[in-house]
């Protein structure tokens, strides 16, 4: 089994991808195959994609997110509703004559923070619903972070932002949701169960914190930073304030595991009849996910093991 990928957007020279998912190859023993990277346009998806239908398939980032729904609505592909929801796509693949789009940067979202909210105290609920959210911007990523929230039970999120102009797009996805959604000025941080930065780490401004020793229904409180600067200053902040921080890196891995599994299954249905002997098809769906998540963080702690391009 063969697995082709790459990772498309500009600029793109910063990716962890090709790291990260070539790590998983190696652990997998997938020898063959390969990953790359790509620097592209928003007008130039279509053609490359066109051009290159041997791909099992693409991770993309900026500005390309926006323009592979477009794409996909317009080709007819299959949409998840991921991706029909925020209006973002940061995954394709293609089985046979289908293609799917997807954004995992929601479950990426939710598999960093999922964790913690399980490591709860004795007594504490055992998830978040009813609670209160706080997430900090109103682009793609709090679009993709507030799809998360309802996936882990929130039933309030407030958006702190700098123009509440932008936050038009966000509360309306709030209202399909059935959240109950509110904005203010990017000043001051409500208690919160749960509190998501999206704002790129330079942009990220000093905030006043409410404290409490519970937020809302759940005595559990996690905040994730999904800028992945090494010094967050806003996960030192929440560290302070009795949250427990959760780095932009496992936002980053998870997203990548949850493509990964994606590109993995369309390659074995292009096989039509897997080698039972193969590694990846011996093993359980959490077995497999627990070596590509453990080979993926492995890689960010080692990045010399990358190969080149």
């Amino acid at each position: 089994m063969r697995i082709l990928a790459a990772v498309l957007g500009r600029p793109i020279a910063h990716s962890k991808s090709p790291l990260l998912h070539r790590c998983a190859f190696a652990a997998l023993g997938l020898d063959t195959s390969e990953y790359s990277r790509v620097d592209l346009g928003a007008d130039e998806l279509e053609t490359f994609l066109d051009d290159h239908p041997a791909h099992t398939g693409f991770s993309l980032t900026m500005p390309l997110k926006d323009r592979l729904v477009d794409l996909a609505d317009a080709r007819g592909w299959t949409i998840e509703d991921t991706a029909e929801l925020t209006g973002a796509g940061n995954t394709l693949v293609r089985t046979g004559e289908q293609v799917q789009v997807a954004n995992t940067d929601v479950r990426g979202i939710v598999r960093a923070i999922a964790p913690h909210l399980a490591a709860r105290a004795p007594g504490e609920p055992a998830s978040l619903q009813a609670s209160r959210a706080t997430i900090l911007g109103a682009g793609a990523t709090a679009a993709s972070a507030l799809v998360a929230c309802r996936e882990l039970g929130i039933g309030h999120v407030d958006f702190l932002v700098r123009s509440p102009d932008r936050a038009r797009r966000v509360l309306e996805l709030a209202d399909r949701l059935g959240i109950t959604a509110s904005t203010a000025p990017l000043e001051r941080i409500p208690e919160s169960a749960l509190v998501i930065s999206t704002l790129p780490a330079e942009a990220a401004p000093e905030l006043r914190w409410d404290d409490s020793s519970t937020a809302g229904d759940a005595p559990v409180r996690v905040a994730l930073d999904v800028a992945y600067a090494q010094d967050s200053a806003f996960l030192a902040a929440a560290a302070a304030h009795g949250l427990r921080p959760v780095e932009g890196t496992a936002m980053l891995v998870e997203q990548a595991v949850a493509q990964f599994e994606m590109f993995l299954t369309a390659a074995r249905a292009a096989t039509g009849s897997p080698n039972s002997e193969m590694p990846p098809e011996t093993m359980s769906g959490d077995e497999l996910r627990e070596r590509i998540s453990t080979a993926m963080y492995a890689a960010l702690d080692h990045p010399g093991s990358e190969s080149g391009d």
